[in-house]
């Protein structure tokens, strides 16, 4: 899908197939929870051992936690549950563009970070009940945080594609149909339900993800990350650009072209193609924002908002990112 968002400037960047390394440590997980689960062990993200034994190094080695337990069913289902989440993520970096999908996914595993380190330093140094915390975690094996992490960074991420593609339908066991949007309201009721029933990390998890969407959720209401009516619009235009540019790409065998393509018209036709009768430095195309021509860019495509009130054309760049005009 071609793009013109001036973020897409900043791809250079991000890191290409983020969600291919997501999964690829996720799938290294299970590998090594079942054949080296001494070492699993010491990657988890275990609050108690980060603060009080200064073992850092699990604030970055979470991403390699299962987000299911092992079990046959787990194994049997977890192919599916995988390309589920591929797909998941291939869609929302085409939609939003690399960069954005990074700043999200990243952003969210640093709020994460971030927030349980507050949570250790305040449980186990700064509370005034740290000395009976540390000895509680302890027995209870370091104090690990009950809910998983890195499912919880996958429901975060699924609950942020349901805005876009909310109403994609899907069939659970292949059967049941079933829209995104009512999985991510069942998600959030069971996000609701484990932050009351869980203990003081499951909560401090639970909301780091919950805050990463709610900031996606505020940046697309102020308007600066397209919200799903935008996207929709853009999938529309880029499919009848793309259907438009194949139709005319067909050559006629009684019509001859130029070496760049252009048709080739007799000296003596009648036949004036769309720009050619026009005096020079005079334009067809203006866009009502930034004020382009064709004569700036022969690639940019310009198109009228059918939102706005008037006669008002934008090119592909502000098409989608323009504020409609009512008067």
């Amino acid at each position: 899908m071609a793009r013109n968002s001036k973020l897409d400037k900043l791809n250079k960047y991000s890191i290409p197939n983020l969600y291919y390394i997501i999964l690829g440590c996720t799938i290294m997980g299970y590998v090594m929870c079942f054949l080296t689960p001494q070492i699993y062990e010491r990657l988890i993200l275990n609050p108690y051992k980060v603060v009080v034994e200064n073992e850092y190094w699990r604030l970055f080695t979470w991403i390699f936690t299962i987000p299911f337990s092992l079990g046959f069913l787990t194994l049997l289902f977890l192919p599916i549950s995988l390309y589920f989440y591929y797909s998941i993520g291939r869609r929302m970096e085409m939609y939003w563009g690399r960069f954005i999908y990074n700043l999200y996914v990243l952003g969210g595993m640093l709020l994460t970070d971030i927030f349980v380190l507050l949570g250790a330093f305040y449980r186990y140094c700064w509370s005034p009940h740290a000395d009976i915390y540390k000895s509680y975690d302890l027995m209870l094996g370091g104090g690990f945080a009950a809910y998983n992490t890195t499912k919880l960074m996958y429901m975060s991420i699924f609950l942020a594609f349901a805005i876009i593609g909310g109403e994609n339908m899907i069939y659970i066991y292949f059967v049941i149909p079933i829209k995104m949007k009512w999985l991510a309201y069942f998600d959030m009721v069971l996000l609701a339900y484990l932050f009351l029933t869980g203990d003081f990390f499951t909560r401090i998890v639970i909301f780091s993800s919950v805050f990463n969407y709610l900031i996606y959720v505020l940046i697309v209401k102020l308007g600066k990350m397209p919200g799903p009516s935008t996207l929709k619009r853009r999938r529309e235009f880029e499919r009848a650009k793309k259907g438009k540019t194949k139709k005319h790409s067909r050559k006629n065998k009684d019509v001859e072209y130029n070496a760049d393509g252009t048709i080739k018209f007799p000296k003596d036709s009648k036949i004036i193609p769309p720009g050619y009768g026009n005096p020079s430095g005079v334009s067809i195309h203006k866009c009502a924002v930034c004020g382009k021509t064709e004569n700036d860019d022969p690639d940019l495509e310009f198109r009228f908002c059918s939102k706005c009130n008037g006669n008002y054309e934008y090119c592909s760049e502000h098409l989608y990112t323009h504020t409609h005009i009512s008067e």
